[in-house]
């Protein structure tokens, strides 16, 4: 009769926590890729609220968009081209420091049938890889700048930087 251990148990806590720690290494090493949509959006946002598209034609405020959709474009290719899994070395390693043992004690552990719960560590989130200017700052001090100046904005008049050429919804809706 063979019998089945510890290895054979892909639920295990070991399992388990070794799966959750890849995920959050992965989504880490992702966010530098996604990062320069969201920065592009809230650059845009700050320009309208500002109000630094209203008086360019419509042709000069859609190229400022399309150019910045090719800089985060770009951004976020190089940010892919250097993505890689992370290794099982890495991923026990990471494991190990969260949950403050040596990584041979997890790999040892991988022969316990009673396994301890494990801590699964939070993401770090890794941005100045993807924005080296810290361009993030200086749209969030010129956001709250904004609103202390000028205080609150319609919405409409932010909505009115993302949509260089047509109406948006809400404008339609006011007439």
């Amino acid at each position: 009769m063979v019998s089945k251990g510890p290895l054979s148990r892909p639920f295990s806590n070991l399992n388990r926590a070794l799966f959750w720690t890849r995920a959050v290494m992965v989504w880490e090493r992702l966010l530098p890729a996604i990062f320069p949509f969201v920065l592009l959006a809230l650059l845009v946002a700050v320009a309208a609220q500002w109000g630094l598209f209203q008086p360019l034609p419509s042709l000069v405020h859609g190229g400022i968009l399309a150019g910045g959709l090719l800089i985060a474009i770009f951004a976020c290719i190089r940010a892919v081209m250097r993505f890689r899994q992370p290794t099982f070395t890495e991923v026990n390693t990471r494991l190990a420091v969260d949950n403050r043992v040596k990584p041979e004690r997890l790999l040892a552990m991988r022969h316990e049938l009673d396994q301890p719960r494990l801590k699964i560590g939070k993401a770090k989130a890794g941005i100045a890889v993807s924005d080296p200017f810290a361009l993030r700052f200086v749209a969030l001090m010129a956001a709250i700048l904004g609103l202390l100046i000028m205080g609150p904005v319609p919405a409409t008049r932010i909505a009115q930087g993302f949509c260089p050429f047509g109406k948006t919804t809400t404008q339609m809706a006011e007439k």
